[in-house]
């Protein structure tokens, strides 16, 4: 490095440092009106530094309904919530971040210092809960008018498919409701799918396309949308694929789903589904992925790695999943689920909260590894997930066939790791690990620091862990 480039570096480094410094003293909060016209909820009203904050209410399928609400801030601010009904005891979930609310009458306040994904609950009762979403300022907003930019500004607007190209963003705005619609003119792509409902084009399309994004502050809302109609968003073989900021309302089928594809994004996306099949992040085939800061509440998987289609297809591999917030309505919070026709490797589900489990047992579960078709998982770590509800199933690993498998053989689950997992609240679950036969075993599985109920869990028993004779080498250990 040259004179001049190191002095030029040591610039920009006091001048970043300056920066931060004052952005960290600095305050500052962004509110976006709801469209003239949208329902409020019935339950509460939110100020953040007491500018209000529009709050929305939508149907779910576990006490419901709901309330959400969403602003962008940058430093430390106050934020009130008054509760139109009457209050004795507030708490801020995940637990994990230690916000303890004040309650005065009917107001909870708490501050925040940092952007969150949130659920407050009242008198000790999940039912009509409010979901905070408190989000970073946004940098790189693009201009209405940028010819790369299909932008969506505030207000509503129904839509029919759109189709990404390279090098294009999807914009929709803070303030902003795109409503995905079936149009007069639409015909059905399927007369009648394995449910036996009609299939229109998906909404959200890139085929085979490079540096794409769907992002912003605003709202996706898919409710007039009939039950399979269409998948929100469907990313097939691209690469650099950003989608980030936006709220996804009760979509009638996959949400986030990502096929064949690299370097793929999934940062801080809020959904809120509950209709059957609203898996909410599918990486099928897909590597060099991240999933991060996200809140997913919805009818069926949450956050899922699969292989749908067998080689020449490529494999799943290198994948993050981490800082993600999950209310499991029904049935796999995080984890591989079926559909497993190549190799999964590589994936990592790191430093997440469940902070609600009512799936019922069966198949599903918390934290699944699930392989119904021929492939081999491997590499496999689940550290520092923190479940604060599980009613029935914390684990469960296994080989099978099922209604989603293709392959006529099964496969393989070889190096998972189970580390710092925690439950607290809700039963004393059980964990099953169940491999198919002596050619196709569970194997090498290792948990680490398993805490159940306060409890560390030094056994097998101890932990309520069944194993079928088809599994090797299993391993309870702990600092």
């Amino acid at each position: 490095m040259t004179a001049y480039s190191k002095l030029l570096s040591l610039g920009m480094a006091v001048m970043a440092a300056a920066q931060s410094g004052a952005g960290h003293a600095a305050t500052k909060v962004v509110t976006y009106p709801a469209p003239p016209g949208e329902k409020a909820s019935d339950d509460y009203t939110v100020s953040v530094n007491g500018k209000p904050v529009s709050v929305y209410e939508i149907d779910t399928l576990n006490g419901g309904p709901a309330s959400f609400a969403y602003f962008d801030f940058e430093g430390k601010v106050t934020v009130t919530i008054t509760s139109l009904r009457a209050v004795t005891y507030a708490r801020v979930l995940p637990t994990s971040y230690g916000i303890t609310p004040t309650v005065e009458g009917s107001d909870i306040s708490f501050t925040l210092d940092h952007p969150c994904n949130l659920t407050l609950e009242l008198n000790g009762s999940f039912m009509r809960c409010l979901h905070l979403f408190a989000n970073p300022l946004e940098t790189n907003v693009p201009r209405p008018d940028d010819p790369n930019v299909i932008y969506y500004g505030p207000g509503v607007h129904e839509i029919g498919p759109v189709k990404i190209d390279s090098g294009k963003t999807v914009y929709i705005a803070g303030g902003a409701i795109v409503r995905g619609v079936i149009l007069p003119d639409e015909k059905p792509t399927t007369e009648k799918d394995w449910s036996g409902v009609k299939n229109w084009h998906d909404l959200f399309v890139a085929d085979g396309a490079k540096h794409i994004a769907i992002r912003g502050r605003g709202i996706l809302d898919l409710r007039p949308l009939p039950w399979h109609a269409r998948t929100a968003m469907v990313i097939r073989h691209c690469e650099d694929v950003l989608v980030e900021g936006i709220t996804v309302l009760d979509a009638p089928a996959w949400v986030v789903a990502v096929f064949g594809s690299k370097n793929v994004t999934v940062r801080n996306v809020k959904q809120i589904c509950r209709r059957e099949n609203s898996d909410g992040v599918d990486l099928c085939n897909t590597q060099d992925a991240v999933v991060e800061d996200c809140f997913l509440r919805n009818n069926d998987d949450e956050v899922c790695v699969k292989t749908t289609s067998p080689p020449p297809e490529q494999e799943s591999k290198n994948i993050i999943v981490r800082r993600c917030v999950i209310w499991n309505e029904r049935a796999r919070g995080l984890g591989i689920t079926s559909e497993t026709r190549e190799n999964i490797s590589g994936v990592t589900f790191r430093d997440c909260d469940i902070i609600h489990d009512f799936s019922g047992g069966g198949d599903c579960c918390s934290l699944a590894i699930l392989v119904s078709d021929s492939g081999t998982m491997s590499n496999i770590v689940f550290e520092d997930i923190r479940c604060e509800n599980v009613t029935n199933t914390l684990i469960n690993c296994w080989i099978g066939a099922d209604m989603w498998g293709h392959d006529p053989n099964r496969g393989h689950v070889n190096g998972v790791v189970f580390r710092n997992i925690t439950v607290t609240g809700g039963s004393n679950p059980v964990s099953r690990l169940t491999g198919f036969d002596g050619d196709h075993l569970i194997e090498n599985v290792t948990f680490a620091n398993l805490r159940i109920n306060g409890k560390l869990v030094t056994s097998l028993e101890d932990g309520r862990i069944s194993a079928n004779e088809h599994t090797r080498n299993l391993r309870v250990v702990h600092d």
